[in-house]
């Protein structure tokens, strides 16, 4: 059988139309939509990154510029706000106490308890060294991230937070990781420089407990430093003159505008800062002669490293004065004793070698004994001026009563010239005081013979008590030739006695007074004098009420 072939028309290929006309509405919505949700979380995820960065820059700056308990407070709030919680602490350490926290969201009392419970999360994060995540109520976890220093890795601080959650994720982690290590090092810094300051305090009253004046001037001329002992001795004013001055050399150089030796003291401190130290001390004057000083230097070097020098000066003005004084003391003690022991020798020859008539020897011998009796009061008073620090040496003090003293004494006061008239007169009132009895009559001999003395041509001598202004006060007043003007300061001084034409005929040793002001401030008491020559003296002794048993 034959097979029968068909024709079959090949197919036109027809070529590809573009439609024409928009889209379909609802394509291009949707296309629309979704760029603009891309763009808009993009937008968003950028504000969330800016704002994160900007309160990491926060948390930087507040550890820079802040102290560490205020920086505390903005470190929280943007860490809160970074891991996206509500509540947590940081609480800070020194020799492992418990010495600052700062918390939001969280109770103090609730961490101090914590800190002291040792299986809490903040003791074992503590003791461990290391984050530890424990559950808390409520479905709440609470996690502890401990502050360690980078020196020694002790634990300075701890990072305490609440959480819903039981994982943080990544960033979170970073987030709170550097913060802490960060935080660890702002501590470490703050630690070195609180004992950087806590040791430049501790030498600033080191060197102001000393008494001299002490100038400590660096090698690089940048620092200079005065302790107080230095403060106190030059005014204020020039102190704070000095501070304008760039070199060391004339902010030390203008501290001693008053010094009397200025080209001295100017080469003395030029060397120091040439990096010389002179061996030798110098001795100085300030204020025209009214404080004499004397001035040292020592180079101060750590690992032979020369750091700086150091200038002392010593108040040497009270030695000088002394040194002076006791010079004088042995000056005027010899001549003292001279004039008595001249006049006893001269006589004493003058009746070996001659032979005299009766009435001259007898001269010659009342001569004699006068001045052997002046001899022994000097010798008394000198060795009463010598116990002059210890006026108690020897003697008690007890309760006494000044006025019954006095009147007790008044007899040999009456004996003691037939010239003067001796009144006394006690207003009403308690006169008792604790003091020595010894010393008391003393007191009151000296006065009244100095009274009988310089009244020579005799009168009233009044002695006169009154408990008055919480004082007992006591004077006694004679009708004498009186004390010069300018002699009044210097009439209790050793030695010291009125240079005119009268007292000079009257003897004493220049003494009497100043045992009399020992013993009076011995006994926390004053004693002064007024006076007018030709008319008389008045000398008042005053005891404070202190001393009175009511």
């Amino acid at each position: 059988m034959k097979k029968v072939m068909r024709y079959r028309p090949e197919k036109k290929v027809r070529p590809y139309r573009l439609k024409t006309g928009p889209f379909p509405l609802s394509e291009v919505k949707a296309t629309e939509t979704t760029d603009q949700q891309r763009i808009g979380q993009l937008t968003q995820d950028l504000v969330e990154v800016e704002h994160k960065l900007k309160h990491r820059n926060e948390m930087m700056e507040a550890l820079a510029t802040q102290n560490v308990e205020s920086a505390c407070e903005t470190l929280l709030v943007k860490l809160l706000h970074l891991v996206d919680l509500e509540a947590g602490a940081i609480l800070l350490y020194r020799r492992e106490q418990l010495s600052h926290l700062v918390t939001q969201g969280v109770e103090d009392i609730e961490l101090i308890e914590k800190d002291l419970d040792q299986y809490s999360v903040l003791r074992r994060a503590f003791v461990m060294r290391k984050s530890v995540q424990l559950p808390a109520a409520e479905g709440m976890y609470e996690s502890a991230i401990p502050v360690q220093s980078p020196s020694n890795g002790g634990v300075v601080g701890i990072i305490y937070l609440k959480h819903p959650f039981e994982q943080f994720n990544l960033e979170q982690v970073g987030d709170i990781l550097d913060l802490s290590r960060k935080l660890g090092m702002t501590l470490e810094r703050h630690l070195l420089f609180h004992q950087m300051e806590h040791e430049k305090i501790k030498t600033y009253q080191l060197l102001d407990s000393i008494r001299e004046a002490v100038l400590y001037i660096e090698s690089s001329g940048e620092q200079i430093y005065a302790n107080q002992a230095l403060l106190n001795m030059f005014p204020p004013k020039l102190v704070n003159q000095a501070q304008g001055f760039r070199h060391a050399y004339e902010r030390a150089t203008s501290l001693f505008e008053h010094i009397d030796q200025a080209d001295a003291l100017h080469d003395y401190i030029g060397q120091l800062m040439n990096g010389e130290i002179p061996g030798e001390t110098i001795e100085l004057s300030a204020f025209r002669g009214n404080l004499l000083l004397s001035a040292y230097a020592e180079r101060i070097a750590i690992a032979n490293v020369e750091w700086g020098m150091m200038l002392v000066l010593r108040d040497v003005t009270k030695e000088k004065e002394l040194d002076l004084k006791q010079s004088e003391f042995v000056s005027i003690v010899s001549h003292e004793l001279r004039t008595p022991l001249s006049s006893i020798m001269g006589f004493t020859e003058l009746l070996m070698r001659r032979t005299l008539d009766g009435p001259r020897q007898k001269k010659y011998l009342e001569t004699i004994h006068s001045e052997t009796v002046r001899l022994a009061e000097l010798i008394d008073d000198i060795l009463e001026i010598q116990k002059g620090e210890d006026l108690t040496q020897g003697t008690t003090k007890k309760r006494m009563d000044l006025k019954k003293l006095v009147f007790e004494m008044r007899p040999m006061f009456d004996l003691a010239s037939s010239k003067h008239r001796i009144r006394v007169a006690f207003e009403p009132g308690r006169y008792e005081l604790t003091a020595s009895e010894e010393k008391m009559k003393q007191l009151f001999t000296n006065l009244i013979m100095n009274a009988i003395k310089y009244s020579p041509d005799g009168g009233l001598i009044q002695i006169k008590g009154v408990v008055q202004d919480h004082l007992i006060r006591l004077t006694v007043e004679d009708e004498g030739i009186g004390i010069p003007e300018k002699s009044v300061p210097f009439i209790f001084d050793k030695f010291y006695r009125a240079d005119n034409s009268d007292t000079r005929k009257i003897g004493g040793t220049g003494l009497g007074l100043a045992i009399c002001q020992m013993i009076v401030r011995d006994h926390d008491g004053t004693i002064s004098v007024q006076s007018e020559e030709g008319i008389g003296s008045t000398f008042t002794v005053e005891f404070p009420i202190e001393m009175v048993t009511e």
